[in-house]
């Protein structure tokens, strides 16, 4: 249906304003609604934006039964559909109409999981037995999977650390970091489910346990039926998420006009199978992320032996500078510095209270005493009580000091609005103990997970996710590494009829000028609402460059006079810089969008490689093999063109799109009820499948790592012999000296 022609009174502010009509949709708030409604100009576009606030607004959406809140919303619906249709016609209250059908839809799937999960057997076990043994479930389920995850890296000749995957004895294969983040989702959503169906959540929304008692393996069974709905309780907000935030159709099929995916005894099923182009930009960003931080871990491994050089956390321990606890929280240092563009160690910021280094020193405290106790006690060490004072004491003892142990524990414990056990891997006890998650902590990047604590914690969709000094540091840092490449980069300010007009980074270079505007918003953690508002402020960022661009050339004297930089007859070439690792393929309106790790890449290497990791055949050791596969630059050295070819179809961007897929999967909604869901996957990246997609011959990259494992084998080889030859001359010394002196032997 197409939006009606729309004709309201001159001289009216033209834009809703979004946090008054935020308001109004959180406490259907009509009378002060309408009054702003009546002094808007809500013409085809105001409409759609209204629609779309509706549609998005968390507030608005009733997951659980609320028959107050419920009737509140009908009559505030009422109203405005009455008002739509007065003002504008049947066609307007059709759209809102629309909007309302498919929030009823989501709504019913979330109603049909809450009746099944209360028609159970599992509902019928005790609460506090319900919850142990979903924790229970949790740890069976790590420890299996570390214990597959174990065994296949051992027999693998190949590992490609970012994307693999373990293959079942069909045929087909898993991503392990895949089946991890299902259990941590599934048993986070089996806590929020049971904390909401008993009121365990405290005056400050905390998630607070009851006492867990020993439960048999039929409880634990039991609960699978509870773990099953959780399942289908994420799968259907994710989906219902992307619905509402990136539009495309909930398709609803009933008995009589069934789809052929559809199983026996089906009475309604529904598809969703919209991908956007923001939520693809936006898969591709956050996987990168988690390919940087594990490549650059590895490579911190090998270069600086982190793990010899970790102090633990049993003894007083300083914040950085200094010693680290672990090599983890050594690599999140390194990585989050070069993500932020500034020395986190200076930094004395404290979002959410406290310094990103207490930050990290938390995670990695908590990741120290989880992977102490289940190396003691294995699987039955996955979830472990620490009194709060004793935690306090701990994360007291190596550097969060003045309170902020006590932070950290209130931010990094469960509550209402929490992501996951990721994040927040803590879990208040009634009795004022601690229980710790270890399943969500043992595998954690300290760096990524304080990003995702920090960004996920704000009170509205899209706001306060970037870091203080986040902005200007990165500025400075882009600005200092093109200097240092030779280029008379400048960054400036200057003020026209009024308006000003501020440059974060412009570099001219031959014929070319490059207008950088770096931008530096947290990723979304595949979260579909963050994902949104960052694609909105890339929109903005877009939109702010080439009016920047534009004023370059209008003003061309002003910036000869400030700058040097004579912009007559050259090419501008207008860009997003993006300081973590967001980029898009194309120009969109004539503007580049980049990231910062790969414009440097760009400038510092020719080529593009492959890393391969050798593992050393009964040592404890790693060589990281780089293969090139692909020239940056036409010739010796990079060229503006070069770089413009690049920022229009870069490179890493080319790799994880000839990996990326699209994953269609199925889930029950109780009995009757299937959904089908298209998501974003990737294929396991191999050499064969990178050479393929760079049309490069396999069989050479083949024989150059055949090559590069035979050189390995052959310098172990002269090594061993080079300490079998210094144990024989040592022995035949000895014996020389047991000869002279007799009484020395034994």
């Amino acid at each position: 249906m197409t939006h009606p022609k729309m004709t309201p009174p001159e001289n009216l502010p033209q834009k809703l304003k979004e946090n008054l009509v935020k308001q109004a949709l959180k406490a259907f708030a009509w009378s002060e609604f309408r009054q702003h409604l009546l002094m808007v100009d809500l013409d085809e576009d105001g409409l759609s934006e209204l629609l779309g606030h509706i549609r998005r607004s968390t507030d608005f959406l009733i997951k659980r039964p609320d028959e107050a809140r419920e009737a509140a919303r009908s009559a505030f619906v009422e109203e405005l559909r009455k008002f739509l249709e007065k003002q504008f016609g049947t066609d307007a209250a059709a759209l809102l109409g629309d909007e309302i059908a498919v929030i009823q839809q989501i709504e019913a799937g979330y109603r049909e999981i809450l009746r099944t999960q209360a028609a159970t057997v599992a509902a019928k076990l005790r609460p506090d037995t319900q919850a142990s043994a979903a924790l229970s479930r949790s740890a069976y389920a790590y420890h299996e999977l570390m214990e597959a995850v174990h065994t296949a890296t051992t027999r693998r000749k190949e590992l490609t650390l970012q994307s693999f995957r373990i293959k079942r004895t069909d045929g087909s294969s898993y991503s392990p970091d895949g089946v991890l983040a299902g259990i941590v989702d599934i048993t986070t959503m089996t806590l929020m489910l049971l904390g909401h169906r008993y009121k365990w959540f405290d005056a400050q929304k905390f998630l607070v346990l009851p006492k867990l008692p020993d439960v048999t393996e039929d409880e634990v069974y039991k609960a699978g039926l509870t773990e099953a709905l959780a399942v289908s309780w994420r799968h259907w907000e994710r989906m219902e998420q992307r619905c509402r935030y990136f539009g495309g159709e909930l398709k609803v099929f009933t008995a009589g006009n069934l789809p052929a995916w559809a199983p026996e005894g089906t009475d309604t099923a529904i598809q969703y199978d919209h991908i956007s182009s923001g939520e693809f930009f936006d898969y591709l960003a956050n996987e990168r992320l988690n390919d940087r931080l594990i490549q650059t871990f590895h490579e911190m491994a090998l270069q600086t032996n982190m793990q010899a050089k970790a102090s633990g956390i049993f003894g007083p321990l300083g914040l950085p500078p200094g010693p680290f606890v672990s090599a983890q929280e050594a690599h999140s240092g390194v990585s989050l510095c070069e993500i932020l563009g500034y020395s986190i160690v200076d930094d004395r910021e404290r979002p959410r209270g406290l310094r990103l280094i207490e930050w990290i020193r938390g995670y990695a405290t908590l990741q120290c005493l989880a992977e102490e106790r289940y190396a003691r006690d294995g699987e039955s060490g996955l979830c472990f009580i620490v009194p709060r004072e004793t935690l306090i004491a701990t994360l007291d003892r190596v550097g969060l000091k003045d309170g902020a142990a006590e932070t950290f524990i209130d931010q990094a414990s469960l509550r209402a609005s929490s992501r996951d056990l990721f994040d927040q891997p803590l879990i208040r006890m009634q009795g004022g103990s601690l229980l710790l998650f270890a399943a969500g902590i043992l595998n954690a990047d300290p760096a990524r997970v304080t990003l995702s604590a920090i960004g996920n914690q704000s009170q509205q969709p899209g706001q306060s996710q970037q870091l203080g000094r986040k902005g200007k540091a990165f500025e400075q840092e882009t600005l200092r590494f093109f200097e240092q490449q030779g280029f008379a980069a400048k960054s400036f300010k200057f003020k026209r009829d009024g308006e000003e007009f501020e440059y974060d980074v412009v570099v001219p270079w031959d014929d070319h000028i490059f207008v950088l505007e770096c931008k530096n918003r947290a990723l979304s953690g595949h979260n579909p609402a963050a994902a949104y508002y960052f694609a909105l402020e890339i929109v903005a960022a877009i939109e702010q460059v080439k009016r920047l661009a534009y004023a370059l050339v209008e003003y061309s004297d002003v910036v000869l006079e400030r700058t040097g930089i004579d912009v007559a007859g050259k090419t501008i070439v207008p860009c997003v810089v993006n300081s973590l690792p967001y980029a898009m393929k194309g120009d969109h309106n004539g503007v580049y969008v980049t990231d910062a790790s790969g414009l440097k890449r760009f400038f510092q290497e020719r080529y593009f490689h492959i890393v391969r990791p050798h593992h050393l055949k009964g040592k404890a050791a790693t060589i990281l093999h780089r293969t090139a596969m692909k020239a940056l630059w036409k010739g010796d050295k990079p060229t503006p063109t070069d770089l413009v070819a690049y920022l229009r179809d870069p490179l890493q961007l080319q790799l994880m799109i000839g990996h990326a897929k699209k994953n269609p999967h199925h889930f029950g909604l109780g009995e009757r009820t299937v959904v089908a869901v298209a998501d974003l996957s990737h294929e396991e990246m191999t050499t064969a499948s990178m050479a393929k997609l760079f049309s490069i011959d396999e069989k050479w990259v083949g024989r150059e790592a055949q090559a590069v494992s035979r050189a390995i084998r052959k310098a172990m080889r002269i090594h061993d012999e080079r300490f079998v030859q210094k144990a024989a001359r040592a022995w035949r010394e000895q014996q020389k000296r047991s000869r002279r002196n007799p009484a020395a032997i034994g």
